[in-house]
């Protein structure tokens, strides 16, 4: 716990409602979305650079690191406390500072909400592309921080290909500036990049310059529906390779399937092995060939039912249904772990087959999700973590499906990080050389480890 001299010092700096020391407000910022905790010495709610800085400085004179944090969905375990660490949380950090539509750039602080920045970007008829699942409350620093995608990730990128510049408060107090509001950059280093993704090792990010796009004139939503997932699998390799690229190409199970519907009630069929939420979006006479094609190879795959939204209501109910799934299997089992593994887009029907022979092989049910499109599998794991028999066979069939992915010259995590789940997993996916190169990068922003210590690679 923090001395009151500490605590008195930071009220200094930042206000005394911005810092949080008793033990009922700190349980919270013990836990993400993981089955991971930890316990804070306290929290800090920074509302500008300035006291950014200043609370880098003062802590390291008292030796005490720091846990960055925003909405605290991330999955990964990136912003569980670790000892004797204060946690530093950007949600007061919230205003969207400029729309540049004709630049099409905007520049927002790291707590401001990826939805709520949708909607002000809607008001100028542009949108943000990367939009993860939490997307109404996971905040842009921290979508930065694990360089989060989301169903368009597919067609449009992740989160790395919209971040063109930064402000980052380094672990020594200083402030860099990297990249800008240019599209094309190519002097120094990228340090933007370097910093995308780094889950707060390596710097503190104050400040996003992000590209914004114009929204489309036109889109379709499709719905497929299989007997089985394998097939639904067969038809993403096929649409691909029909060379049509959907803006979003989305899979649920019939576990999930069902989840789904008892919780908001979409009118998905309970009876599916398998659904495909397919949208493409473009010049509306570009899309009815698209949507032509699209049709023609799922009914190759022995889709059952195809069928287009006709109305906003429609679409919307169908997202709500995709967008809740992962919360709403608590109403099956009460504990989840969701895995983030990636293969090849050629090689989603194996990895389909290896999760399902992973379920069975470990006696555990996992529904299925996947973006289908670029191959990013989310398998939820349910199960009862007072159970630990099951707890132990949830963990060994984690690393059963990470070696799956690797095995199909995949990744272990394809947009919800490393942080302290997976950080004992590392050593599977790269060789010793690039382990050290990774210490190499870590000690030459943060020598002594201040900034998030104990994620993705111990020093």
């Amino acid at each position: 716990m923090l001395t009151q001299t500490i605590v008195n010092r930071l009220k200094e700096l930042i206000g005394d409602k911005n810092v949080v020391t008793d033990k009922a407000g700190m349980y919270a910022y013990g836990y993400d979305a993981t089955l991971l905790s930890g316990e804070t010495s306290g929290i800090v709610f920074p509302t500008t650079t300035e006291q950014v800085v200043e609370l880098v400085k003062y802590l390291n004179e008292q030796d005490i690191a720091l846990v960055p944090r925003g909405a605290g969905t991330n999955l990964s375990g990136g912003t569980i406390p670790t000892d004797k660490t204060v946690t530093i949380n950007f949600s007061r950090m919230n205003k969207i500072l400029e729309i540049d539509t004709e630049n099409f750039v905007a520049v927002v602080e790291p707590g401001v909400v990826n939805f709520d920045m949708q909607v002000e970007l809607g008001k100028k008829g542009f949108y943000y592309p990367p939009d993860p699942a939490s997307y109404k409350a996971s905040t842009m620093g921290g979508n930065l921080g694990e360089c989060s995608g989301g169903p368009r990730c597919f067609k449009f990128g992740v989160t790395r290909d919209y971040v063109l510049g930064l402000e980052v408060v380094l672990p020594n107090g200083k402030v860099i500036e990297t990249g800008g509001r240019n599209f094309k950059s190519e002097a120094g280093y990228d340090l933007t990049r370097i910093i995308v993704g780094s889950e707060g090792t390596l710097g503190l990010v104050t400040k996003m310059i992000v590209r914004v796009l114009p929204l489309p004139a036109a889109k379709k939503t499709m719905l497929a529906i299989y007997n089985k997932v394998e097939d639904a699998s067969q038809s993403v390799s096929d649409i691909v390779a029909a060379g049509i690229v959907p803006t979003t190409l989305e899979m649920l199970d019939n576990v999930l399937i069902n989840s789904a519907e008892d919780a908001c009630h979409a009118g998905l069929p309970r009876d599916a092995g398998a659904l495909l939420i397919i949208e493409v979006d473009g010049q509306p006479e570009d899309l009815d060939t698209q949507v032509k094609i699209i049709e023609e190879n799922c009914k190759k795959a022995q889709c059952k039912q195809f069928t287009v939204a006709k109305t906003a209501a429609e679409v919307d109910q169908l997202w709500l249904a995709r967008r809740i799934v992962i919360g709403s299997v608590s109403r099956i089992r009460p504990s989840y772990s969701l895995q983030d593994i990636t293969v090849p887009r050629s090689e989603f029907p194996k990895a389909v087959s290896g999760i399902l022979k992973c379920a069975k092989d470990h006696n555990l049910l996992i529904g299925i999700m996947a973006h289908a499109g670029d191959g990013n599998f989310h398998p939820l794991v349910i199960f009862d973590q007072r159970n630990a028999d099951e707890v132990e066979r949830v963990h060994a069939a984690e690393k059963v499906m990470c070696k799956m992915a690797l095995d199909l010259k995949g990744t272990m995590s394809g947009e919800h990080g490393i942080g302290l789940l997976k950080k004992q997993y590392i050593g599977l996916e790269f060789k010793p050389v690039a382990l050290d190169v990774f210490r190499k990068i870590k000690r030459s922003f943060d020598p002594t480890s201040r900034f998030n210590p104990g994620k993705i690679i111990d020093l």
